[in-house]
């Protein structure tokens, strides 16, 4: 197939589809697990808490948020406090600048490890 034919070939199929889902016709999307969104909005003001105090990246969204979704509400707050509080001593007693949020994201993630081995 020659680069035009390639691209009108393209052209057609996404014409196709826009033209689907504006008449109503179900898309091939996957639709989000509707106990899968509560959960996450369940979480949200705990990462919130901790965003406040703390740099975190997506993997660090991830990672408590794993831990967080199995806890009641209480257990999270005080996972989310204690995690925030391991974060922020650490970065304290490191003297290098460009290493204090790696040094209170390791040590945070220790101390949510071992809390919730208890």
């Amino acid at each position: 197939m020659n680069s035009d034919a390639l691209l009108a070939r393209i052209a057609q199929l996404q014409a196709s589809a826009g033209a689907s889902r504006s008449q109503g016709k179900p898309s091939n999307r996957p639709r989000q697990h509707p106990r899968r969104a509560n959960v996450t909005t369940r979480i949200e003001p705990w990462l919130a808490l901790i965003e406040k105090r703390c740099g975190l990246l997506a993997e660090d969204r991830r990672f408590i948020r794993l831990r967080l979704a199995t806890q009641q509400h209480s257990d999270a707050m005080q996972l989310a406090e204690g995690y925030s509080a391991a974060w922020e001593q650490a970065a304290m007693q490191e003297q290098r600048t460009h290493v204090k949020n790696n040094a209170g994201r390791q040590a945070a993630n220790r101390w949510l490890k071992r809390a919730l081995e208890q």
